[in-house]
């Protein structure tokens, strides 16, 4: 059996699946995403400072804000990810979750708002665990030095793009979390398709007035759990190898394939109920050899490709070859839904008619 990954479906119903999160879409069912958790490559604190004599990229945890100096107090913090070490190249980008967990503060609620940065820059050896930063060391990221000491911004502060991607009102220590937005999503969308660009993200707090500053755990904290993270949700680009019911029949059988009673069952329960067939099981329907009845020959078609699709034999952006069949969906994603559809409405001879695969 094809490696069993690790799926939700981006549908009407929110839940809960084997420690996935379903999420909910506006009204129809949009593929069958998979999902990927990613640590940071690197992350640092950028330290007012005209000289860049000042950095934080090593140290445990990185700020946002403003301290209480009455010079050179404000903090940003930049972090970048590797998506395409973690997503498929080709990939459809669905939603995307920063998660950061704050360890300290001496401010209230302020807005701390998600840019995207537009030049590269380094996680270099210096490290503080306090927000005043150390001595800028070689390769750091300063206020002033992409890479210390030769390597500059374009403007003190960093490059970033000045709209926010997002924005959490952030108060008292805790685990806070960014998006998903569309301009999130569109972010990790491009550092997918250009890694060379992948620049990621900088982090500005409330910097009106003095005493905002804001600390967060960074790659480097002891506690993994504390670690910045970003959840991704995709859809895979299309892989065909699709089996057909004799196949589905040995497994539902034996169920000795490693991760079909674990995942790909499972994973069918929660799509056929959320496609409205809640009545049908999978492996009932594939074993009933051979089908007798027009409602049975439908809900084997139905369940075939539900198997396929849960197993990673089959992308919802594949194409579903109408021209080959009765249903008339341009995608495997559609498809699922007209079968159930037609299934819902009666139509069983038109609903099992669908040969994208075969009988």
């Amino acid at each position: 059996m094809h490696q069993v990954r690790h799926v939700h479906i981006v549908s009407r119903v929110a839940g809960l699946l084997l420690g996935c999160f379903f999420v909910a879409a506006a009204g129809t069912l949009d593929a069958l995403a998979e999902f990927a958790v990613l640590r940071p490559v690197k992350d640092a604190t950028l330290i007012e400072d005209p000289a860049g004599a000042l950095g934080n990229g090593s140290g445990p945890a990185f700020f946002a804000g403003r301290t209480s100096s009455t010079s050179g107090s404000i903090r940003r913090a930049v972090l970048a990810f590797d998506v395409a070490a973690a997503v498929p190249r080709g990939s459809t980008v669905t939603r995307v979750l920063l998660r950061l967990n704050l360890s300290s503060t001496n401010a209230g609620p302020v807005p701390v708002q998600l840019h995207r940065l537009l030049a590269d820059w380094g996680e270099g050896p210096s490290a503080s665990s306090g927000g005043g930063g150390a001595p800028s060391a070689q390769g750091d990221s300063t206020w002033i030095h992409r890479y210390y000491d030769n390597v500059f911004w374009t403007r003190p502060g960093g490059d970033f793009d000045p709209f926010p991607r997002a924005l959490t009102l952030v108060d008292q220590p805790g685990p806070y979390s960014w998006g998903s937005t569309p301009e999130m999503a569109e972010d990790v969308q491009a550092w997918l398709d250009h890694p060379e660009a992948s620049y990621g993200w900088l982090l500005a707090g409330d910097e009106s007035g003095p005493t905002t500053v804001k600390r967060f755990d960074s790659r480097e904290h002891p506690e993994e759990g504390s670690r910045p993270m970003l959840e991704i949700d995709y859809v895979p680009p299309c892989s065909p190898d699709p089996a057909g019911p004799g196949y589905w029949q040995r497994q539902c059988a034996s169920q000795a394939e490693p991760g079909f009673s674990e995942w790909v069952l499972p994973c069918a329960d929660r799509v056929l109920a959320d496609l409205g067939m809640a009545g049908i099981d999978a492996c009932d329907a594939v074993l009933a050899n051979p089908p007798r009845s027009c409602p049975d020959r439908a809900a084997r078609k139905l369940s075939v490709l539900v198997l396929n699709v849960c197993a990673g034999r089959l992308q919802t952006t594949c194409p579903a070859a109408p021209e080959h069949g009765d249903c008339v969906s341009a995608s495997i994603g559609e498809l699922l839904e007209e079968i159930s559809g037609l299934i819902m409405a009666g139509d069983c001879r038109t609903a099992s008619g669908c040969a994208t695969i075969p009988d």
